[in-house]
């Protein structure tokens, strides 16, 4: 019985010492997402706030410009001709970091509705961009340019290049600020202008 247990316990043995073990590695979890994903994310975020952009050049500079221009973002949210000052004001924030208290002086000919912004009637232009390049400026910022794709009121079309800055802000909903965004024509359109 002897012979019995020691040939049990010296095969026992042979067959453990030609079992490889690995040993079991721990995988880190990381919180952080990949360069890539983030660039990805970023890219997408430039994206959709560019195309629900219509504040080009001057009318940055220009309050009573900025404020109708952003109205046409918001066109699903008009009764009766007007906006609710509150989602105009929420919009304009969340996108240019710019605070209004209040619309006096804005649109001062135009009719007048308490706590609602009129929308003037008019034709507008629409603006569809496409990624060419993003940019991490040395402040912390982004250059973002696009090709875009202006589909005017009258029915023309031209393409344009798109360049925008954009600055990182924890206020804002979308997580960053469109400072400025300028358009660069075609020479041949730009001349018959």
């Amino acid at each position: 019985m002897k012979k019995l247990i020691t040939a049990v316990l010296i095969c026992s043995i042979i067959l453990l010492s030609l079992c490889s073990f690995a040993p079991v590695k721990s995988v880190p979890v990381e919180n952080e997402i990949s360069t890539v994903d983030t660039q990805k994310v970023l890219e997408k975020r430039f994206l959709n706030m560019l195309n629900h952009n219509f504040v080009y050049g001057d009318d940055f500079y220009d309050d009573e410009a900025l404020l109708n221009a952003s109205a046409l973002a918001l066109l699903s949210l008009v009764e009766d001709g007007f906006i609710e000052e509150a989602y105009l004001k929420d919009y304009v924030f969340n996108m240019y970091g710019k605070i209004y208290d209040d619309f006096d002086g804005i649109n001062e000919d135009m009719p007048k509705q308490d706590g609602g912004f009129y929308i003037i009637p008019r034709g507008y232009d629409l603006y569809e961009h496409s990624l060419v390049s993003v940019t991490e400026n040395e402040d912390g910022s982004y250059t973002v340019i696009t090709n875009v794709v202006i589909d005017y009121h009258f029915g023309e079309k031209v393409e344009a290049v798109g360049t925008t800055f954009f600055l990182p802000s924890e206020e804002s909903q979308f997580g960053f600020n469109i400072l400025y965004s300028d358009l660069a024509y075609p020479l041949e359109y730009a001349m018959a202008v």
